[in-house]
């Protein structure tokens, strides 16, 4: 750890050591100069004491005012900004109890799932689960649950909205322990990644679509054109008489037939 932050004064123990520094120096040495310079004048002493004692109050109060004033902007900075993050409606934070009961929702839940925050809360997380989820989902909870690390998990999470539809959140979280270790619960931000997910599974759709393709293309368009082109080759380096080059001529333009309605086939479902 780095001598500045050892030292810093955002730490409540260096706030009182500066504290109790100030003041036992302040009363030490302002005593000795005192008795220097009025051991024989009691009343003037006293007068200084209580001047002393007013002065010290009024310099501790400014130092505080400065430190408490200096944790206060810092720590509004970080309200202001954690509130410029999750002004995002696809950002929030959640909490639950050890028993997976939400104990706090962010308000903009609502953007989500259309149920507001009170709605939500003093209700088990798996309730929210789309039925086709609920045993997916339902592992993930318990891996987490039985977990004995203390770092963050990441997992996605289904949710469903008022409406029945199926939305998709990824969490960050970390397991929140009391002094002694025993679980409290979790807390954790999420994300709301329905968009970015039903785009990659359009994705792999396309690619699966494509690959389907790749392989009609293998079984319909060559046959027919390795037909073609043998007959083609017969008529250039074999002497047919006329019935044969009949029959090939009617090969040929069934073969071109059948390859011009794999090609009709084929564009059909690039168009889909």
């Amino acid at each position: 750890m780095s001598k500045e932050k050892i030292f810093s004064i955002n730490q409540p123990w260096a706030i009182v050591a500066v504290y109790m520094v100030v003041g036992i120096n302040w009363i030490l040495f302002s005593d000795i100069i005192i008795s220097n310079i009025f051991s024989d004048n009691t009343r003037a002493m006293s007068r200084f004491q209580m001047i002393k004692g007013c002065l010290y109050v009024f310099l501790t109060g400014l130092m505080l005012y400065y430190l408490i004033k200096k944790l206060y902007d810092e720590v509004n900075g970080r309200k202001q900004e954690l509130e410029l993050l999750f002004t995002n409606p696809n950002l929030g934070i959640i909490k639950v109890n050890e028993d997976g009961y939400f104990t706090y929702v962010s308000p903009n839940i609502l953007e989500i799932i259309g149920y507001t925050d009170k709605e939500i809360i003093g209700k088990k997380v798996i309730d929210f689960t789309p039925p086709e989820y609920l045993e997916e989902d339902q592992k993930k909870l318990d891996k987490i649950r039985m977990s004995e690390s203390e770092k963050g998990f990441i997992i996605n999470k289904y949710l469903q909205d008022k409406q029945g539809n199926a939305i998709i959140i990824e969490l960050y979280g970390i397991v929140l322990k009391d002094k002694k270790g025993v679980l409290e619960g979790y807390l954790a931000a999420f994300q709301n990644i329905t968009k970015q997910e039903t785009f990659l599974h359009s994705l792999e759709a396309k690619n699966k679509q494509l690959l389907e393709l790749a392989s009609d293309q293998s079984h319909l368009v060559r046959a027919p054109l390795a037909r073609i082109l043998g007959i083609i080759e017969l008529f250039q380096n074999v002497q047919l008489d006329s019935n044969e080059k009949t029959d090939l001529i009617k090969h040929l333009k069934s073969s071109g037939q059948e390859l011009d309605e794999a090609l009709k086939e084929l564009s059909q479902k690039m168009n889909i």
